[in-house]
């Protein structure tokens, strides 16, 4: 393929992804990429360092949220990037099902970060004696990265492929 071809194929896919982002369904996914800077302004998920009377130590939360960002941005693209797979009518069932599967893994997620966040705060630093310099607690840290991330990155994706099964649905 030349650079001719790939440029107008590039621009056509382009043009794809602007106009999914232009449904209900895609102006829902583009706007979950703000969910986790969401949490900065509205602090519903706790995230504090130990400052802060928090957990966290090595990690700051703006660290945490930009990864977070960014990896949910990258599951839109990839979502967007795997479309020709949901051209299929029989398929339609199976993806949806996935959303829920994406939507329900995100919650328990949700669910995991929570719990590994308020029992390092209130038993691995009260009970157990853990310091601010203990290498444990990087490794905790580390664990909330990837829960925060995957809740948002999960409940990004259901939205997409909810959107996508709906916008790219074959016609009847």
């Amino acid at each position: 393929m030349n650079t001719s071809n790939r440029g107008k194929a590039f621009l056509q896919e382009f043009k794809e992804f602007v106009t999914f982002l232009q449904t209900v369904w895609g102006i829902l996914a583009g706007i979950s990429i703000f969910f986790p800077l969401s949490n900065v302004l509205i602090k519903v998920i706790p995230m504090k360092t130990i400052y802060e009377d928090g957990v966290f130590v090595h990690i700051s939360p703006p660290l945490i949220t930009a990864i977070a960002t960014i990896v949910t941005l990258f599951v839109i693209l990839w979502t967007f990037g795997n479309r020709r797979r949901l051209k299929f009518k029989k398929r339609l069932q199976r993806i949806r099902r996935q959303a829920w599967i994406s939507f329900g893994v995100g919650l328990l997620s949700l669910i995991a970060y929570l719990v590994v966040y308020f029992v390092t705060y209130q038993i691995a630093c009260e009970s157990w004696g853990w310091s601010s310099d203990d290498p444990r607690r990087l490794l905790v840290e580390v664990l909330l990265l990837a829960t925060y991330s995957v809740f948002f990155a999960l409940i990004t994706r259901a939205f997409m492929l909810l959107g996508m099964s709906e916008f790219f649905a074959p016609e009847d």
